[in-house]
């Protein structure tokens, strides 16, 4: 489905792309930077806490000696001393012997099974007021004379302080991620229509100029067709006849581009202009664009079926839907196949208004759809057609300056359908 909205609303919304754009480059390097630093704090804060798990585990053995076995296990076994003698708040010490039996523990109980190989690992520790808790373990053996282990000596501390430092770590590089979002998005604002300004102004000269264009060709035109219509009421041979004829018809072809492009140029102004919305009765308002286009259906056999709630009423701009809605059933009813159907259907949901115009042709191939909405486009099937190709372009300008959006899909019976949604106002 492509989806198309008038030139005002594309460059607001380019504008918010380009912003969300560079705000997201902004905090994606931020992000890696503040990962980068987070993964760094645990180690170095992983690295600190062994640092200060051997210092314990020294202070330990500087302590206790180099006793012989039998009296440093007597001293272990019956010790009954001050528990802080070794061990400080959310802190564990623990002898074990070379068999695996716990000769003596302070600051809490080892939950988990460890092996007793040297180095650092975690373990849950249930401490003296029974809560369980995680701590990091240092285990060094304690060796003879001789080099032989005599004792293995746990050291261990909680993790709890660590988490913490983490966690606040974690929410401090949180919270620079999104000041540095907000105020991305307020410089990438800035900056986006900084950048977009020239090529608003272009086309607002653009604009200008198509207006005064086609105003002074507007008068030249219509003293041609005069002159033409003139000609034509005189008797004429049949070759000067002819050429009349192609001069009456390019002139015409012309008077209508013409009125088209100032048709367009309102479009444009209007957008900035202060309108007064109003309540317009969907069914009235679809049956008076039915009789419009009754001579031209008519023309081609094709039958223009609306299909709405009789009771729907909305409030919007009148003279900008017409317009839209006139644009898309007349292109409905040039590409449908002849003694077929054109549905129109509206109907209200959620807030909007959404008008669906449906034909049997031959549908728009996908790469087409990204281009049909352009100025002066045709698609293949068209290219000899009399119409200016501006019909869609015109129908986006209205429905744009409507704030909402125009979209076509291909039906799978055959056809196509393009879809108005209009932001509705709310009735006073």
């Amino acid at each position: 489905m492509k989806s198309v909205t008038g030139e005002g609303l594309s460059f607001r919304k380019a504008k918010r792309r380009w912003t969300l754009f560079f705000t997201l480059i902004v905090v994606s390097l931020v992000s890696v930077l503040s990962l980068f630093i987070f993964v760094l704090s645990l180690r170095l804060e992983r690295g600190a806490e062994i640092t200060a798990l051997n210092r314990v585990a020294d202070r330990i053995e500087s302590r206790i000696g180099r006793a012989p076995l039998i009296a440093l296990e007597r001293m272990l076994r019956n010790y009954s001393g001050n528990l802080d003698l070794f061990t400080a708040e959310n802190e564990i010490l623990e002898f074990v012997t070379p068999d695996g039996e716990s000769v003596l523990q302070l600051g809490g109980r080892i939950k988990s099974s460890m092996p007793l190989v040297e180095g650092t690992s975690k373990a849950k520790v249930v401490d003296y007021n029974d809560s369980e808790l995680e701590y990091n373990i240092l285990t060094r053996a304690i060796r003879n004379m001789a080099g032989q282990p005599v004792f293995f000596l746990r050291v261990g501390r909680s993790t709890e302080g660590l988490s913490e430092k983490s966690t606040s770590l974690l929410f401090s590089l949180i919270l620079l991620i999104v000041l540095v979002a907000a105020i991305s998005w307020i410089v990438g604002m800035a900056l986006a229509g900084y950048v977009l300004t020239p090529l608003r102004e272009s086309y607002d000269r653009l604009q200008r100029f198509t207006a005064d264009a086609s105003h002074e060709l507007k008068t030249p035109l219509t003293v041609m067709r005069l002159s033409v219509d003139l000609l034509k009421s005189r008797p004429l041979e049949g070759e000067a006849r002819d050429k009349i004829d192609a001069i009456d018809g390019a002139t015409r072809n012309m008077q209508n581009v013409v009125n088209q492009l100032l048709l367009q140029a309102k479009a444009h102004n209007d957008s900035k202009a202060v309108m007064s919305s109003q309540d317009v009765k969907l069914l009235e308002f679809l049956e008076e664009m039915k009789e419009y286009h009754r001579a031209f259906a008519e023309s081609k056999g094709v039958r223009i079926i609306v299909e709405t709630d009789e009771n729907l009423i909305v409030k919007t701009y009148l003279d900008k839907l017409k317009v839209a809605v006139a644009a898309v059933l007349e292109n409905a009813i040039k590409f449908t196949d002849e003694k077929s159907d054109v549905i129109v259907r509206a109907f209200e949901r959620e807030g909007s208004l959404f008008i669906q115009i449906g034909d049997s042709g031959p549908g728009i191939a996908d790469p087409e759809k990204e281009r049909i909405f352009d100025r002066f486009y045709k698609i293949d099937e068209s290219h000899n057609s009399s119409g200016s190709g501006m019909g869609l372009s015109i129908a986006k300008e209205m429905v744009g300056s409507l704030e909402g959006e125009i979209t076509v899909e291909n039906r799978p019976g055959g056809g196509s359908v393009f879809e108005i949604r209009i932001p509705l106002r709310k009735h006073k």
